[in-house]
């Protein structure tokens, strides 16, 4: 009789431990997936810092003033923009070239 005591706490303390490992496993998978598809779609951002450590950001207020304003403006003026912004790369990339032979 001692030893079937033995071997029913033996199995339920496997049991239990298997169950704790087996609920850590998936709820790490659960959360890794979640945040990958977060910033798969844009919601989350990601970036390793200098210690090498994972750092998530989501879009905060400036981003969304951002986008506010970017949605008040007119047509005509974001093409100016955009003017702009294409001739200071022609700019660029015309300093950037070497004129050695």
């Amino acid at each position: 009789m001692f030893e079937l005591g033995h071997l029913a706490a033996a199995y339920v303390i496997g049991t239990a431990a298997g169950l704790v490992l087996f609920h850590t496993w998936i709820k790490e998978k659960v959360v890794t997936k979640t945040l990958d598809s977060l910033i798969e779609q844009g919601y989350l951002f990601s970036w390793i810092d200098d210690d090498g450590i994972t750092q998530l950001s989501k879009w905060g207020d400036i981003e969304k003033s951002a986008l506010d304003i970017i949605d008040e403006m007119t047509t005509e003026e974001i093409a100016e923009i955009l003017d702009e912004l294409i001739e200071e790369d022609k700019r660029n990339t015309d300093e950037e070239q070497d004129d050695t032979p």
